[in-house]
This record gives C-alpha cells, sequence and structure tokens, in this order.
C-alpha cells in the first residue's frame, strides 16, 4: 500500500518468472508458487520443457506432486496422464476422456540451462535478453536467491534511485543518466560510475577491471530485471527475476552471466572461474542492497525533487500495470522482438502450449481477460509436445 489509499499496483504482475534449472526437471516435475496461482514444470517428449497449471483438472490435486514417465505428467491421485500441452492422454479408471480433462499451459522458454515460463496464457513480452548478445555467447553462474522485505514493485525502482547509488555503493555519478524505453513494456536507465568505494572488494574491482562502470539496467514489467556492467576491460551481465510473496515481501532469483572466452581450454577452465568470481562479488554487492531495501514501502507523498527519476519510473509502472499503452515513451518501440529491444527474436526460445506468436502478446496488452491465468483449467492453444 501507499499509505494513501490503495496501491496502484497488482498483487501479481505479468511477465517471466524462473521455474528452475533444466536439469532438475530430469528427476521429477517441479513446483512453482506465483501468488496463488501453482504451476508445475516437467520434461515432455522429446525432452522440452512444458508448464502446466499445477492443479488437477479432475479434483485439484498438486501434480508437481505426481511423477512423470514417457514424457506424460502422471497426477498422484488418480494418475491421470497429461503431455506437454495441457491434454489429459490417459486415465486409468475410464476409457473415455473427458473433454474438461486438461490442463491450461503457459508460455516456456529454456535458456542458459534455465526453464522461464510466463505466469500468463499469452506472455506480455518475448524474452528479455541482451542487446547485440546471444545466450550462447555467455556462460551463466549458479544462481542465488534471497527473500527481501519490500514488494515487488519496489525492486526495479531502485536502479532509478540515484540518492541510493550515492549513499549505498561507493559510486560517483559522473553524467547524466540516460533514460530510455526500448518497448512499451520496458524502461532503461544507463549512467556512467567512478567506482570510488575504499573496500577490498572496489580496489579488486579498480585493478582488474577499470575504475569506470556503465551501468545500464532495464526493467521489463517490473518482474524481469537486466543488468550490464561495462568496464574498461570487462563486461558483466546480470539477470533478476522478481517473485511477489505474501506480507509484502519479495522473492529474488539471480543470474550472472560472464562472456565466453574462445579457446576450449580457457571454456573449460578459467570461464567457471571467472563466472564464481564474478557471482561472489555481484552477490555482495546485491546483499548489501537486500537488507538496506528492508521494510521500504512506496509512498508518493514523501518523494522530493531528488527523487524525480524513481517517482517517473513509479508512474511508469502503474500505466502498464493498469493495461495503458506507454506510447509516448522515448525509443519505444512496438516492434520489439529482436534487434535493439533486448528480447530473445523468437525462433531462439523454444516454446510449449501455445507460445508461438500467437501466444505472444506483440501490443503492451490491453488488460484482456485471454492474457491472465484463469482459477479453473482453462484450455489454452496447443503448442509442442
Amino acid at each position: 500500500m501507499n499509505h494513501l489509499g490503495r496501491s496502484p499496483f497488482p498483487l501479481i504482475p505479468e511477465g517471466w518468472y524462473h521455474a528452475c534449472h533444466t536439469a532438475e526437471l530430469s528427476r521429477g516435475p517441479v513446483g512453482v508458487a506465483v501468488g496463488p496461482a501453482k504451476f508445475v514444470a516437467f520434461q515432455g517428449l522429446r525432452g522440452r520443457a512444458a508448464v502446466l497449471d499445477a492443479r488437477c483438472s479432475h479434483m485439484g490435486a498438486d501434480l508437481s506432486r505426481g511423477c512423470v514417465r514417457e514424457g506424460r505428467l502422471h497426477c498422484p491421485l488418480h494418475d491421470w496422464r497429461y503431455d506437454g500441452d495441457g491434454q489429459c492422454v490417459g486415465i486409468p479408471a475410464s476409457e473415455k476422456i473427458p473433454s474438461f480433462a486438461r490442463q491450461a499451459t503457459f508460455p516456456t522458454a529454456e535458456i542458459g540451462g534455465h526453464v522461464l515460463f510466463s505466469n500468463t496464457l499469452r506472455a506480455p513480452f518475448p524474452v528479455p535478453f541482451y542487446d547485440g548478445v546471444s545466450p550462447e555467447a555467455l556462460l551463466p553462474a549458479a544462481p542465488f536467491e534471497f527473500v527481501v522485505d519490500t514488494p515487488w514493485y519496489m525492486i526495479g525502482a531502485n536502479a532509478f534511485d540515484l540518492q541510493h547509488f550515492r549513499v549505498a555503493h561507493d559510486r560517483t555519478l559522473r553524467s547524466t543518466p540516460l533514460l530510455e524505453s526500448p518497448s512499451p513494456l520496458a524502461r532503461r536507465i544507463t549512467a556512467t560510475y567512478d567506482v570510488s568505494g575504499t573496500s577490498w572488494r572496489d580496489r579488486l574491482t579498480r585493478r582488474f577491471s577499470g575504475d569506470q562502470v556503465v551501468m545500464s539496467v532495464t526493467v521489463w514489467g517490473g518482474v524481469n530485471i537486466l543488468v550490464t556492467a561495462t568496464f574498461r576491460r570487462t563486461t558483466s551481465y546480470g539477470m533478476v527475476f522478481v517473485r511477489p510473496l505474501e506480507g509484502g515481501r519479495t522473492h529474488l532469483r539471480n543470474i550472472v552471466w560472464i562472456p565466453r572466452r574462445r579457446g576450449v581450454v580457457a571454456r573449460a577452465v578459467l570461464d567457471p572461474l571467472d563466472a564464481w568470481v564474478r557471482r561472489h562479488f555481484i552477490r555482495a554487492f546485491v546483499m548489501d542492497d537486500a537488507t538496506r531495501s528492508d521494510g521500504v514501502r512506496y509512498n508518493p507523498a514523501t518523494l522530493i525533487e531528488a527523487d524525480e527519476e524513481m517517482s517517473r519510473y513509479f508512474e511508469w509502472l502503474a500505466r502498464i500495470s493498469s493495461g495503458e499503452v506507454t506510447k509516448g515513451e522515448p525509443h519505444a518501440q512496438h516492434d520489439f522482438v529482436g534487434g535493439s529491444g533486448g528480447v530473445l527474436p523468437r525462433h531462439e526460445f523454444g516454446s510449449i502450449g501455445g507460445a508461438d506468436d500467437s501466444s505472444v502478446a506483440g501490443d503492451t496488452g490491453n488488460g484482456s481477460d485471454d492474457r491472465r491465468p484463469d482459477a479453473g483449467n482453462q484450455p489454452a492453444a496447443p503448442g509442442t509436445d
């Protein structure tokens, strides 16, 4: 709440959520809760990941407690069997399969060995990724995660809080920040900072990476955050998945990516070590933010002139959350699949359950019901098993 009335932000935002590492699916289905909705990821035929509504169409049993055999997800209660399209393909107690026996399916993507899914039947935007970089060119480190006692919509706002950077991270702003919208559903801030801290991490950063950093943060729908930190000698990439929890708390899953080296030996030995080191540094950087953000709440009445960019971020997020099309943003693009918009081209992410062109909202979304999961098992367009 904003302390003045009802919050302008939804309890559960639309976007891409992290399900699991792809390798986890070889051990069985994985359940993920996003607000009151429960999803289940599993490995369908041909090894493709699928994400379904986790509540069985029969009596609502939790399918994530079931098992997978021959690419079929088995319900733990009555052994009803579902394929990757959500269609029930077998009921041991009946030869006839009723028409209601199917699960809602959700757009799914696999990048860097991780399974992502949209929490709506039509993804509000394609899977975000870094401008001009393919997933194959980067190596992801092991994710790290934590819970912060602040609402989900405060997380992306942190990037637009210039006061915070001056106080918290020992970074000195060198230039006027550049504000852009690579799509109506994304907001980006880019600025150059001096690494001015005196900690051992900052001293090592200046020695091995450089004494200045160009920091670019792109927030998609308040849920997916991409960070690019470009130093004189190297570039690091960060990806943050924001998941709301009860009580105004937020779960954050972070993945650090590094550029892959060219040589076979370097890729086998140096890249994993480099990814581990950078993960350690960035985790410390982010954990400091988490500690400082505990208990932070949105109150527009207390924002001052120095909070102007953060205030604009909140206004933008409230507009897109209500379904408005932010056509007036600078550099806004409606055709943002691939190219400079910072998203994966459609052919680069595998999708299950109708996540083809028809399941990715090419517009910014109009708040129509066909993009929101229903409380029941709503049929979705069949995709690829």
